[in-house]
């Protein structure tokens, strides 16, 4: 497993010389949609999809009201939620107010298993895709997908 970058020619808008820069951004796969993700936690445990489905319905019907109710939320090694906001500086305490909050969001702190990911994953740059003519081999077909899994990757294997 590893996270993979690219790098990009970007302008920085905060860069006082409004020269051109060179950064890193990371390349991400597809979305796992809610199906998805009750479909593979089905085969893991051997749960029935629709109880899979119930249960995760509920434990983010468990987050939301607790959240709501400005509780922080821990999820064992994954991790905790906790309410937060994001605020303009005020001079003084009067001004300090609700109409000094832009955004609110939730924040997340990484557990034990997700730090220890953090931690041992390995980071390589992207390999840059080849293009390929429709006068190549495979008959124009160059949609990559040959393994048949969506990506899913068994633990037990």
């Amino acid at each position: 497993m590893n996270i993979q970058y690219k790098v990009v020619k970007q302008v920085l808008g905060f860069d006082k010389e409004g020269g051109e820069k060179y950064v890193i951004k990371t390349v991400t796969g597809e979305v796992l949609t809610f199906n998805k993700v009750c479909n593979q936690v089905s085969q893991i445990c051997g749960a029935h999809r629709g109880t899979v489905t119930q249960v995760v319905d509920g434990l983010l019907d468990v987050l939301v009201n607790n959240l709501d109710m400005g509780h922080s939320v821990q999820l064992g090694e994954f991790g905790t939620l906790r309410p937060g906001l994001r605020t303009r500086a005020q001079s003084s305490e009067e001004a300090a107010n609700v109409s000094a909050i832009y955004r609110r969001k939730i924040n997340f702190v990484p557990g034990k298993m997700l730090k220890n990911f953090l931690k041992d994953v390995a980071i390589t740059r992207a390999a840059i895709p080849k293009t390929i003519s429709p006068d190549d081999d495979n008959n124009g077909d160059n949609s990559g997908n040959t393994g048949g899994d969506n990506g899913f990757i068994d633990p037990a294997a």
